[in-house]
This record gives C-alpha cells, structure tokens and sequence, in this order.
C-alpha cells in the first residue's frame, strides 16, 4: 500500500530551472539563426548574379573590367555589399573565362564571441 501512494507524489513535468534550460537553448539557436541566415542569403544573391553574368551574352569574356562591372552592378541591385574587386578573381584558359569570387563574412554574436562564414563560388564562361 505505501507504494501506491509514493507513485502519487512523484512529479509530473518540467521544474523551473529545466523550463529556463529549454527557453535558453531555444533563444541560443534563434539568435544563431538570425545571425547566419542573412550570411547565406547573400551567398544565394551573389550566386543569382554570378549566373546572369554567366548568361548574358552582351558581355566581352575577355574583357575583365566588363565582367567586373557587369557583376558589380547585379550585386548593387541585390544588395550584396560585402563584395569588393579583391575578392574576385577571373583567368582565360583555353577559350573559356573562369571566374571566382572568394570571401569571408564576420559577424558578432554575443559578447566577445563572434560567427563566421567563408564562401568561395565559380562560374565559367564559355565563349
């Protein structure tokens, strides 16, 4: 009979300090994404332009100040500021125009900590 009524007594559910654990946990990984997301977005947009420069044929492959500025201007209309001439890369190799752009984004994320991304993508054009 006294096991029956230890049963009862046992607790059902979280404590106080178990519920603070999972709300902060859960905001720890919304700051993370709220941090990240706009890094990767940027990404996605430098990409969209990378390919619309890929595919327009109005632009001279062998001409790196036309590839250049035809990028510039996609990544200005994208809002992709983080972009400078350094970060890109171009070389003629047999008839086709490699282009890389290569870079790195730094953001704070709590305190002294910070988050970082390092992105390196590449189109060829082959004209």
């Amino acid at each position: 009979m006294k096991r029956l009524t230890n049963m009862g007594h046992r607790q059902k559910g979280l404590s106080s300090v178990g519920w603070l654990v999972i709300v902060g946990v859960f905001t720890m990984l919304v700051v993370t994404f709220f941090k990240v997301y706009p890094m990767y977005y940027e990404n996605f947009n430098l990409k969209s332009a990378m390919e619309a420069v890929q595919n327009d044929l109005a632009i001279d492959p062998k001409s790196k100040r036309a590839i250049w500025e035809s990028l510039r201007k996609r990544l200005y209309i994208n809002e992709v500021r983080s972009i400078e001439r350094e970060h890109v890369t171009m070389e003629r190799k047999d008839g086709k125009t490699t282009v890389t752009v290569t870079y790195e984004i730094r953001d704070s994320y709590v305190g002294n900590l910070f988050i970082g991304a390092k992105f390196s993508d590449s189109i060829v054009i082959d004209r």
